[in-house]
């Protein structure tokens, strides 16, 4: 017991001699701290990201490392271009040993009241710069940005992905990013928070928790994995109560090389009952299907869902998806796709309504369709019409 509490009392002993001797230096070299920093973000900024950063105030512990307060760094190459990055406070904690050999490395980073501004376009992120800031040959302090774990509490996201036309807000966001490389490379993420974004004409909003893991390459991002779940979704006026999504995708952006597949589950959908552009789809894929069944379409107030679910691939170029099952108070359906290189287009669908059933399977291509069941020419022509419109849109969407 006694050798163990003197070990312990000469590792604090090390300890504080390392954080005075990190202080001497630092003293010495640059006259001070707020110096020290100044001259290495000012460096770092202009020869390495070329961007301009604003720091109000400074302070440092050897326990806690360095605590920035209103820090901002610009889009490249400066603030007229907008701010890319502000928070309200920044820790970062630094190891002594780099810091006594006359570098400062940056392992770990927390920060509060945070504002990110995230573009993509092509594959191309305005982040990309700075995940590999490395310190050059010359003698003296160097910066790296090379922090292994990014703690974010109370803070703001907004991302605009040009390439696929989403635009988010991420707010009362709080996370974990855990980086494995030092040139870019994977992270690790887990985050929870409101998000927002427009689609139709309508706002969307509700509370999310994700994890994700993704890995870029030179190129851009080249393949994601991940799980999300969200509740108290509102599109407008229409209201979900939860949505669940897993997802897989490889080889991002790769062409026929990409291998992406994805599961989806959403619950307790509601949309009111007066005239909308949705419920005018919703009958309309109604009237087509009591028509199969040889019966008149029942009359529908408000839209009631109680289950959605679907599994979706893409693999060597074709898209197939299958397990769509829908569950309303209205009908019940099941439905399957495929389309792309390597096959035909298929279309199969199964319902039940008004204690009556529907089954029938469109395959072959646009010139020699294959219809089975023997349908009547107007549905023949209903589903036919539904299967060309499917191709179109996954095709000019994933470019199968």
């Amino acid at each position: 017991m006694e050798r163990k509490k003197k070990i312990l009392a000469a590792s604090l002993a090390g300890l504080l001699i390392a954080a005075a001797a990190g202080g001497y230096f630092l003293l010495r070299r640059y006259g001070g701290l707020g110096g020290a920093v100044a001259s290495a973000l000012a460096e770092t900024a202009a020869k390495k990201a070329g961007r301009e950063l604003r720091i109000k105030s400074v302070s440092f512990s050897p326990l806690k490392g360095l605590t920035l307060r209103g820090v901002s760094v610009s889009e490249k190459p400066s603030f007229a271009r907008g701010v890319f990055f502000s928070a309200e406070k920044v820790r970062l904690a630094m190891p002594f040993l780099p810091l006594l050999k006359g570098s400062v490395v940056f392992d770990s980073a927390e920060l509060d009241g945070a504002f990110f501004k995230v573009t993509e376009k092509d594959g191309d992120w305005n982040f990309k710069d700075l995940l590999a800031l490395l310190p050059d040959a010359a003698k003296g302090l160097h910066l790296t940005w090379n922090a292994r774990e990014l703690l974010v509490r109370r803070s703001r996201i907004q991302a605009d992905l040009l390439t696929s036309g989403l635009s988010l807000d991420m707010t009362e966001t709080d996370a974990a990013v855990k980086h494995y490389s030092s040139f870019g490379g994977n992270f690790n993420i887990r985050a929870s928070g409101r998000a927002g974004t427009a689609a139709g004409g309508r706002l969307f909003s509700g509370a999310y928790s994700a994890k994700a893991d993704l890995n870029f390459t030179p190129l851009g991002l080249d393949s994601s994995a991940g799980e999300m779940e969200m509740e108290g979704l509102e599109l407008g006026d229409m209201r979900l109560g939860s949505l669940e999504a897993d997802w897989k995708l490889f080889k991002i952006g790769r062409g026929s090389e990409r291998n992406y597949s994805l599961e989806l589950k959403a619950e307790d959908f509601f949309a009111p009952g007066y005239r909308s552009a949705f419920k005018d789809s919703a009958e309309k894929g109604l009237k087509a299907l009591f028509s199969a069944l040889g019966s008149a379409p029942p009359k529908i107030e408000d839209i009631k869902a109680e289950r959605l679910s679907a599994r979706a691939s893409l693999q060597d170029g074709r898209l197939n998806i299958d397990g769509l099952e829908l569950k309303a108070d209205f009908a019940s359906l099941r439905a399957s796709f495929a389309a792309g290189a390597g096959g035909e287009t298929e279309l199969g669908i199964e319902a039940a309504a008004a204690g009556k059933k529907f089954r029938a399977r469109v395959s072959g291509d646009d010139a020699r369709p294959k219809v089975e069941p023997e349908l009547s020419q107007s549905l023949r022509e209903a589903l036919l019409s539904a299967r060309r419109e499917m191709k179109d849109f996954f095709a000019a969407k994933l470019k199968i």
